[in-house]
């Protein structure tokens, strides 16, 4: 009952200001004013409505004055929310293009400038990985979760490439996150909310150009193995 209580107020504050905050652009002359109120007002209360205790560490590791792409283990749906509050920049998530055609949610993602991809084709998937790092290199901070989807044991799964192919192609660094707790508050396919303590590690950007196409694998490894690290702190 008492989740059903939270989920409730979950949705009754998410999706209005999914509405509103972007009305404010045309007086603000700020495109990412929503996403300052996801990452302030927003963020703040829902993780009081969940009853998330938040502790970050690494803050100091987030680069201020350049793009990067910020990679984290995906356990809930409280991540984004989660992200939002621990990081100092204004953050910009990757959905695939159907999330466009969603009410109010679509609405939202497109007005404030998120990045949609098409993965109907690999061709076409490809393309809109080489859109998404034009966008990046012109200054926007992103979030992905290379799993691709919510753990479902809460342990950190096989990583895949889409990342890292936009950061190589972007030319930024790529920024490890390790989260911890969320999986236990909310995890993925129940209903149930359990109140308790969430815990973000920031670790040190991993610099591309130490990278190429062709040893993007290494790419690859050199991040799970510093997200890995990071949860055993």
């Amino acid at each position: 009952m008492i989740s059903a209580i939270r989920l409730f107020f979950l949705f009754l504050w998410t999706l209005p200001l999914m509405v509103i905050a972007p009305l404010f652009i045309p007086f603000t002359l700020n495109r990412q004013f929503p996403l300052f109120v996801a990452r302030t007002l927003f963020s703040s209360l829902v993780m009081k409505i969940v009853g998330i205790k938040l502790k970050v560490h690494g803050v100091e590791n987030v680069p201020t004055d350049k793009p990067v792409i910020f990679v984290a283990n995906h356990c809930s749906h409280l991540d984004i929310i989660v992200l939002c509050r621990s990081l100092p920049v204004n953050l910009h998530f990757i959905g695939k293009k159907e999330l466009a055609w969603v009410p109010i949610v679509g609405w939202y993602m497109f007005i404030a400038g998120h990045i949609f991809i098409d993965r109907s084709n690999k061709r076409k998937a490809v393309e809109s990985l080489k859109k998404a790092a034009v966008k990046i290199k012109n200054g926007k901070r992103v979030v992905m979760y290379p799993e691709g989807t919510r753990t479902k044991t809460g342990a950190l799964g096989p990583f895949k490439k889409g990342a890292f192919h936009l950061a190589l192609d972007a030319g930024v660094s790529i920024v490890p996150i390790h989260i911890d707790g969320t999986y236990n508050v909310w995890p993925a396919k129940s209903r149930t909310i359990t109140p308790g303590d969430v815990v973000v590690r920031i670790g040190k950007p991993i610099e591309a150009s130490k990278y190429s196409k062709k040893t993007i694998k290494n790419f690859m490894a050199d991040a799970k193995l510093a997200i890995e690290e990071l949860g055993k702190k």
